[in-house]
């Protein structure tokens, strides 16, 4: 029997991809599996690599794309499972279109986007930043910070864009800071969900006019890309706090570190950005009413754990011929059809 290639693209050691897959097959499967971590740093290395590969396991740094060149290389392949939501370096179409079916981790780091968002809606809003800052330079601003700006969430509106698990999530912690809830989805909830999550339905442009706070919480994709552009953000309130932690090309970065020059709209509190590693060359670096953190809402510890365990279970649910979850694209693997 020939034995089953997993290409490992993350940057994760292999006795650790070793360990962990050993701890959940049996002796006999392992024996039926090899595990090998790509080093290689060229499209054409990459090519070759993936070319006898059974099942891929993605790049969570995203840095490795995998396009339709790549997708129709892989020859052998019957599973490609990505260990992080996002998967916009996938194609998962052309995926689709030769037969290989693209799983992702959704669900693993809900919790933890989710606090990282209320997180930042509380920072932005209270202006933690300027007050840590301050109060670290022997500044005691007590007196001062009102003038900066410092608000309550209480009776705002908070505007959700996606309202999918992570969107829900926010909308159920942020319920006991008393907000009016509002939220845009393409997907509209049912009235029964919208009544036990206590938020209201509003078209797009209706809900980035009338909330206080707008957080994102939708995929990339063509429809949404810079779905918060020049014309939506002059449609803010002055007031207006933007958070984006799902992805940056989702927001026009110019157009927004602009406004916030311009005090045009208060504040934003951003995880993601539209190229990673953020260069010299962002925007958004020189201004002063922006919280930054570097892609890491959904990195906790436990969200870690939950991402690989989820990554593990799903190849081997392939390899013994089970049904995997969080498919994206659509195709089961032929041996669990």
């Amino acid at each position: 029997m020939t034995k089953k290639k997993v290409l490992v693209l993350s940057p994760l050691p292999e006795a650790i991809i070793q360990a962990l897959l050993g701890s959940r097959v049996t002796g006999d499967e392992f024996e039926d599996v090899y595990v090998v971590p790509y080093k290689g740093s060229l499209k054409k290395e990459l090519i070759e690599a993936v070319s006898d590969a059974h099942i891929i396991v993605g790049d969570y740094t995203n840095n490795i794309a995998m396009d339709a060149e790549v997708i129709r290389a892989a020859n052998h392949c019957i599973f490609i499972q990505q260990p992080s939501t996002g998967f916009q370096h996938i194609d998962i179409d052309e995926a689709a279109r030769v037969g290989i079916p693209v799983a992702n981790i959704a669900g693993a780091n809900t919790f933890a986007v989710a606090e990282h968002t209320i997180m930042l809606i509380l920072a932005c809003l209270k202006k933690l930043p300027l007050a840590h800052e301050k109060t670290k330079r022997v500044e005691w601003a007590q007196d001062e910070m009102p003038m900066h700006g410092v608000f309550e969430l209480f009776a705002k509106t908070l505007g959700i864009i996606g309202i999918g698990r992570i969107g829900k999530e926010v909308a159920k912690r942020a319920r006991p800071f008393g907000p009016h809830m509002i939220y845009y989805d393409v997907n509209r909830l049912t009235l029964q969900e919208e009544e036990e999550l206590k938020v209201t339905y509003r078209p797009l442009d209706e809900l980035v006019a009338e909330s206080d706070v707008i957080t994102i919480h939708v995929p990339l994709t063509p429809q949404t890309e810079n779905m918060i552009n020049a014309d939506r953000i002059a449609r803010m309130k002055p007031n207006a706090v933007i958070i984006n932690v799902s992805r940056g090309a989702i927001v026009d970065e110019a157009a927004l570190a602009h406004a916030l020059k311009e005090g045009r709209i208060q504040g934003a509190g951003l995880d993601v950005f539209s190229t990673e590693p953020v260069g010299p060359e962002n925007p958004m670096l020189d201004v002063t009413n922006v919280i930054l953190t570097p892609h890491i809402a959904g990195a906790t510890n436990e969200s870690r754990v939950r991402i690989i365990d989820l990554t593990i279970d799903n190849v081997v649910r392939v390899l013994r011929r089970q049904e995997p979850v969080n498919i994206v694209n659509g195709i089961m693997p032929k041996a669990s059809r």
